[in-house]
């Protein structure tokens, strides 16, 4: 049996293409034993839609579309740093009452031999407080204004938004440190572990090796860079 790990498709902001992709693998979705959304599926900071509330309305509607694609997987949803909201929780909590088959957590998840998590620790370990201030930074209702956004669009532009997290988050260092965040929950690094998959750095890494773990990310859904929802093996 097999599962698929997608991430940060920014669903809502103005730079994002993840609808489109989303769409693109509708069947590998629909086929798929475990789908596992790894955080920042949608993008409240930078949503289009008009306003915090407007913009949790749309996450609702589509997490509901999703799950009907494909009613008897298993669903996981995973907090990142863009819609770790507390009110974006409660839906998500609403979610799992309605639907057996679907699950969160705010931090990592485990299926078998397989690792999820979102990623965002990787900054989170750089600011004062840790992670939960940093994504505490992002609980403003108040979304990005017009100039922010334009601004946000000429860095685009530049391509600058595919080279700064290759630089920021090296390969190494970026293994290094999600294995240590990991190593400091107990129930995430059992034996049988053997593949980490991650989101946040907007990078794509394919069975990358690091200790004795193969790393993997899927991209990002935001324009110009590469997006690839990755296949896992379900026990």
């Amino acid at each position: 049996m097999t599962g698929l790990f997608l991430s940060d498709l920014h669903l809502f902001s103005r730079r994002s293409v993840g609808q489109r992709y989303w769409e693109q693998h509708a069947s590998a979705v629909a086929s798929a034993e475990s789908i596992v959304l790894g955080g920042d599926i949608f993008d409240f900071r930078w949503s289009q839609l008009g306003g915090f509330g407007a913009t949790l309305e749309a996450a609702a509607a589509w997490l509901e579309n999703a799950i009907a694609l494909n009613p008897s997987a298993s669903w996981v949803y995973l907090l990142g740093n863009h819609d770790c909201h507390p009110r974006m929780q409660e839906l998500l909590t609403s979610i799992s009452e309605r639907h057996p088959t679907f699950s969160w957590s705010p931090s990592f998840w485990r299926i078998g031999s397989n690792v999820f998590l979102h990623g965002d620790v990787l900054d989170g370990i750089r600011h004062e407080g840790g992670l939960e201030s940093y994504r505490a930074r992002f609980h403003d209702d108040q979304v990005k204004g017009e100039l922010s956004n334009l601004l946000y669009s000429a860095v685009l532009y530049t391509r600058l938004h595919g080279v700064v997290p290759r630089v920021r988050h090296t390969k190494r260092q970026t293994c290094r440190t999600i294995l240590k965040y990991l190593g400091d929950c107990s129930t995430a690094l059992t034996p049988e572990v053997q593949n980490i998959y991650f989101g946040h750095t907007h990078v794509p890494m394919d069975r990358y090796r690091y200790d004795r773990f193969d790393f993997h990310n899927a991209g990002s859904g935001i324009q110009y860079l590469t997006f690839k929802p990755i296949s896992f093996e379900v026990p």
